[in-house]
Protein backbone atom coordinates (compact mmCIF):
# COMPACT_ATOMS: atom_id res chain seq x y z
CA UNK A 1 0.00 0.00 0.00
CA UNK A 2 2.62 2.58 0.47
CA UNK A 3 4.26 2.67 -2.74
CA UNK A 4 0.11 3.04 -4.18
CA UNK A 5 0.36 6.04 -1.88
CA UNK A 6 3.43 7.26 -2.45
CA UNK A 7 2.60 7.06 -6.76
CA UNK A 8 -0.46 8.96 -5.92
CA UNK A 9 1.33 11.65 -3.92
CA UNK A 10 3.89 12.36 -6.72
CA UNK A 11 0.39 12.85 -9.01
CA UNK A 12 -1.25 15.17 -6.89
CA UNK A 13 2.26 16.95 -6.76
CA UNK A 14 2.23 17.11 -10.15
CA UNK A 15 -1.06 18.45 -10.92
CA UNK A 16 -0.95 21.09 -8.29
CA UNK A 17 2.52 22.09 -10.18
CA UNK A 18 1.02 22.43 -13.33
CA UNK A 19 -1.96 24.23 -12.01
CA UNK A 20 0.66 26.76 -10.65
CA UNK A 21 2.61 27.07 -13.50
CA UNK A 22 -0.67 28.57 -15.45
CA UNK A 23 -0.08 32.63 -15.15
CA UNK A 24 -2.75 34.73 -14.48
CA UNK A 25 -4.72 35.42 -17.76
CA UNK A 26 -3.38 32.56 -19.43
CA UNK A 27 -5.87 29.90 -19.09
CA UNK A 28 -9.76 29.18 -18.68
CA UNK A 29 -10.18 28.23 -15.10
CA UNK A 30 -13.86 25.98 -14.38
CA UNK A 31 -15.70 23.96 -11.96
CA UNK A 32 -18.17 21.53 -12.21
CA UNK A 33 -20.54 19.29 -10.07
CA UNK A 34 -22.67 16.26 -11.42
CA UNK A 35 -24.45 13.25 -9.82
CA UNK A 36 -24.99 9.70 -11.91
CA UNK A 37 -25.28 6.27 -11.79
CA UNK A 38 -22.57 3.26 -11.38
CA UNK A 39 -22.43 -0.57 -13.25
CA UNK A 40 -19.87 -2.42 -11.36
CA UNK A 41 -18.74 -5.68 -13.69
CA UNK A 42 -19.48 -9.19 -11.68
CA UNK A 43 -15.79 -9.48 -9.63
CA UNK A 44 -14.04 -12.01 -7.35
CA UNK A 45 -13.17 -11.70 -3.64
CA UNK A 46 -10.19 -13.88 -2.66
CA UNK A 47 -9.34 -14.28 1.22
CA UNK A 48 -5.89 -14.77 1.98
CA UNK A 49 -5.07 -15.97 5.54
CA UNK A 50 -2.11 -16.10 7.85
CA UNK A 51 -2.49 -19.76 8.49
CA UNK A 52 -1.96 -20.47 4.76
CA UNK A 53 -5.39 -20.74 3.57
CA UNK A 54 -7.03 -18.98 0.59
CA UNK A 55 -10.47 -18.75 -0.60
CA UNK A 56 -12.04 -17.07 -3.67
CA UNK A 57 -15.93 -16.23 -4.03
CA UNK A 58 -16.17 -15.80 -7.48
CA UNK A 59 -18.31 -13.63 -9.42
CA UNK A 60 -20.17 -11.32 -6.96
CA UNK A 61 -22.79 -9.11 -8.26
CA UNK A 62 -21.97 -5.67 -7.44
CA UNK A 63 -25.48 -3.80 -6.88
CA UNK A 64 -26.14 -0.63 -9.46
CA UNK A 65 -25.91 2.44 -7.22
CA UNK A 66 -25.17 6.43 -7.27
CA UNK A 67 -22.40 8.62 -7.34
CA UNK A 68 -22.07 12.31 -6.89
CA UNK A 69 -18.78 14.97 -7.02
CA UNK A 70 -16.74 17.54 -8.29
CA UNK A 71 -13.95 18.75 -10.36
CA UNK A 72 -11.77 22.12 -10.42
CA UNK A 73 -9.09 22.91 -13.50
CA UNK A 74 -8.18 24.90 -16.21
CA UNK A 75 -7.99 24.79 -20.15
CA UNK A 76 -4.84 26.24 -21.47
CA UNK A 77 -5.85 29.60 -23.72
CA UNK A 78 -2.84 31.12 -25.20
CA UNK A 79 -1.01 30.32 -28.89
CA UNK A 80 -4.17 28.73 -30.11
CA UNK A 81 -3.99 25.91 -27.18
CA UNK A 82 -7.73 26.10 -25.60
CA UNK A 83 -8.25 22.13 -26.58
CA UNK A 84 -5.81 21.33 -23.58
CA UNK A 85 -6.42 21.15 -19.88
CA UNK A 86 -5.87 19.95 -16.68
CA UNK A 87 -7.81 18.88 -13.72
CA UNK A 88 -8.51 17.56 -10.63
CA UNK A 89 -11.84 15.59 -9.44
CA UNK A 90 -13.21 13.86 -6.40
CA UNK A 91 -16.28 11.84 -6.47
CA UNK A 92 -18.09 9.48 -4.33
CA UNK A 93 -20.03 5.90 -5.17
CA UNK A 94 -20.84 2.31 -3.16
CA UNK A 95 -19.82 -1.14 -3.86
CA UNK A 96 -22.61 -3.24 -2.19
CA UNK A 97 -23.32 -6.88 -2.92
CA UNK A 98 -26.96 -7.60 -1.34
CA UNK A 99 -27.19 -10.82 1.10
CA UNK A 100 -27.69 -14.04 0.50
CA UNK A 101 -26.68 -14.56 -3.17
CA UNK A 102 -24.96 -18.02 -4.04
CA UNK A 103 -21.72 -17.57 -5.42
CA UNK A 104 -19.07 -20.06 -6.73
CA UNK A 105 -16.32 -20.77 -4.09
CA UNK A 106 -13.13 -22.53 -4.33
CA UNK A 107 -10.46 -23.67 -1.33
CA UNK A 108 -13.10 -24.67 1.34
CA UNK A 109 -13.75 -27.67 -0.10
CA UNK A 110 -17.33 -26.94 -1.79
CA UNK A 111 -18.54 -24.96 -5.32
CA UNK A 112 -21.32 -23.02 -3.62
CA UNK A 113 -22.03 -20.84 -1.11
CA UNK A 114 -24.63 -18.22 0.15
CA UNK A 115 -22.44 -14.83 0.38
CA UNK A 116 -22.79 -12.27 3.45
CA UNK A 117 -23.05 -8.99 2.63
CA UNK A 118 -20.30 -7.11 1.76
CA UNK A 119 -20.66 -3.08 1.46
CA UNK A 120 -17.93 -0.67 0.74
CA UNK A 121 -18.28 3.16 0.10
CA UNK A 122 -15.80 4.61 -1.89
CA UNK A 123 -14.34 8.01 -2.73
CA UNK A 124 -12.48 8.79 -5.84
CA UNK A 125 -9.53 11.25 -6.42
CA UNK A 126 -8.99 11.55 -10.02
CA UNK A 127 -5.61 13.80 -11.27
CA UNK A 128 -6.69 14.74 -14.86
CA UNK A 129 -3.37 15.20 -15.99
CA UNK A 130 -4.61 14.89 -19.58
CA UNK A 131 -7.80 16.33 -20.84
CA UNK A 132 -8.67 17.52 -24.20
CA UNK A 133 -11.63 18.98 -25.70
CA UNK A 134 -12.50 19.88 -29.13
CA UNK A 135 -13.81 23.60 -29.80
CA UNK A 136 -16.75 23.48 -31.70
CA UNK A 137 -19.33 26.49 -32.87
CA UNK A 138 -16.81 29.40 -32.04
CA UNK A 139 -18.18 32.56 -32.09
CA UNK A 140 -17.53 36.26 -30.94
CA UNK A 141 -19.19 35.40 -27.51
CA UNK A 142 -18.10 31.27 -26.90
CA UNK A 143 -14.44 32.02 -28.03
CA UNK A 144 -13.93 28.34 -27.40
CA UNK A 145 -16.54 26.90 -28.12
CA UNK A 146 -20.07 26.60 -27.84
CA UNK A 147 -20.07 22.89 -28.05
CA UNK A 148 -17.27 21.13 -26.47
CA UNK A 149 -16.77 17.12 -26.56
CA UNK A 150 -14.10 16.35 -24.16
CA UNK A 151 -11.77 13.22 -23.43
CA UNK A 152 -9.88 13.35 -19.79
CA UNK A 153 -7.22 10.32 -18.05
CA UNK A 154 -5.24 10.07 -15.45
CA UNK A 155 -4.45 8.20 -12.42
CA UNK A 156 -6.73 8.19 -8.82
CA UNK A 157 -6.32 7.39 -5.92
CA UNK A 158 -9.06 4.89 -4.70
CA UNK A 159 -10.04 4.98 -0.57
CA UNK A 160 -12.35 2.02 0.18
CA UNK A 161 -13.84 1.17 3.92
CA UNK A 162 -15.56 -1.65 4.93
CA UNK A 163 -17.36 -1.65 8.45
CA UNK A 164 -19.21 -4.62 9.97
CA UNK A 165 -17.37 -6.99 8.15
CA UNK A 166 -19.20 -10.33 9.06
CA UNK A 167 -16.85 -13.10 7.66
CA UNK A 168 -14.60 -12.26 10.73
CA UNK A 169 -14.83 -12.97 14.43
CA UNK A 170 -15.15 -10.70 16.66
CA UNK A 171 -17.52 -9.08 14.66
CA UNK A 172 -17.88 -5.22 14.46
CA UNK A 173 -14.30 -4.84 12.46
CA UNK A 174 -13.81 -2.09 10.15
CA UNK A 175 -10.98 -1.39 7.87
CA UNK A 176 -9.79 1.41 4.99
CA UNK A 177 -7.65 1.26 1.96
CA UNK A 178 -5.86 3.58 -0.54
CA UNK A 179 -5.02 2.32 -3.42
CA UNK A 180 -4.22 3.77 -7.07
CA UNK A 181 -6.07 2.87 -9.94
CA UNK A 182 -7.59 4.65 -13.27
CA UNK A 183 -10.18 6.87 -14.44
CA UNK A 184 -11.19 7.74 -18.33
CA UNK A 185 -13.66 9.89 -19.05
CA UNK A 186 -15.49 11.09 -21.77
CA UNK A 187 -18.66 13.39 -22.75
CA UNK A 188 -19.86 16.78 -24.28
CA UNK A 189 -20.02 20.32 -22.31
CA UNK A 190 -22.65 22.57 -24.05
CA UNK A 191 -22.61 25.98 -22.92
CA UNK A 192 -25.92 27.96 -22.11
CA UNK A 193 -24.05 30.99 -21.54
CA UNK A 194 -20.86 32.27 -21.82
CA UNK A 195 -20.02 31.25 -18.07
CA UNK A 196 -22.25 28.41 -17.31
CA UNK A 197 -23.14 24.96 -19.12
CA UNK A 198 -23.96 21.75 -18.95
CA UNK A 199 -22.34 18.37 -19.52
CA UNK A 200 -23.15 14.50 -19.77
CA UNK A 201 -20.19 11.48 -19.59
CA UNK A 202 -19.21 8.09 -19.49
CA UNK A 203 -16.74 7.68 -16.75
CA UNK A 204 -14.45 4.11 -16.70
CA UNK A 205 -12.53 3.50 -13.41
CA UNK A 206 -10.44 0.34 -12.38
CA UNK A 207 -9.09 -0.45 -9.12
CA UNK A 208 -7.91 -2.99 -6.35
CA UNK A 209 -9.01 -2.86 -2.53
CA UNK A 210 -6.78 -4.68 0.22
CA UNK A 211 -8.65 -4.44 3.51
CA UNK A 212 -6.91 -6.28 6.39
CA UNK A 213 -8.54 -8.00 9.49
CA UNK A 214 -7.67 -10.20 12.26
CA UNK A 215 -9.82 -13.12 13.02
CA UNK A 216 -10.09 -15.39 16.07
CA UNK A 217 -12.29 -18.14 14.23
CA UNK A 218 -11.32 -21.27 13.65
CA UNK A 219 -7.94 -19.93 15.40
CA UNK A 220 -6.01 -16.37 15.29
CA UNK A 221 -4.92 -15.23 12.19
CA UNK A 222 -4.50 -12.15 10.03
CA UNK A 223 -7.21 -12.56 6.82
CA UNK A 224 -6.68 -9.95 3.49
CA UNK A 225 -9.49 -9.44 1.60
CA UNK A 226 -8.53 -8.20 -1.84
CA UNK A 227 -11.11 -7.15 -5.00
CA UNK A 228 -10.46 -5.57 -8.09
CA UNK A 229 -13.77 -3.26 -9.13
CA UNK A 230 -13.88 -2.20 -12.22
CA UNK A 231 -17.30 0.34 -12.74
CA UNK A 232 -19.17 2.09 -15.32
CA UNK A 233 -20.56 5.65 -14.33
CA UNK A 234 -23.02 7.88 -16.34
CA UNK A 235 -23.19 11.03 -15.05
CA UNK A 236 -24.35 14.65 -15.68
CA UNK A 237 -23.80 17.83 -14.25
CA UNK A 238 -23.46 21.83 -14.81
CA UNK A 239 -20.28 23.36 -15.46
CA UNK A 240 -19.12 27.38 -14.41
CA UNK A 241 -15.97 28.65 -16.36
CA UNK A 242 -14.26 31.72 -14.97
Amino acid sequence: MSNRITIGFLSLALAIGLVLHAKDGSAEWYADAYTGAVWTENTDLTVTSSLGTTTTYQGLDVHNDWTAGGRVGYWLDKEKMDWLGFGLDVFFFHLKTPPGVQVGVTGTGGNTTQFAQWSLPAWGIGFDVLRLRIPLLRDKQFVHGRLQPYLAAGPTIFITYAGQNTFVQPGGQSSTDVSLGAKLDAGATVLITKRIGAFAQYRFTHFTADLDYQNTTPAPATELFNTTYTTHHIIAGLSLTF
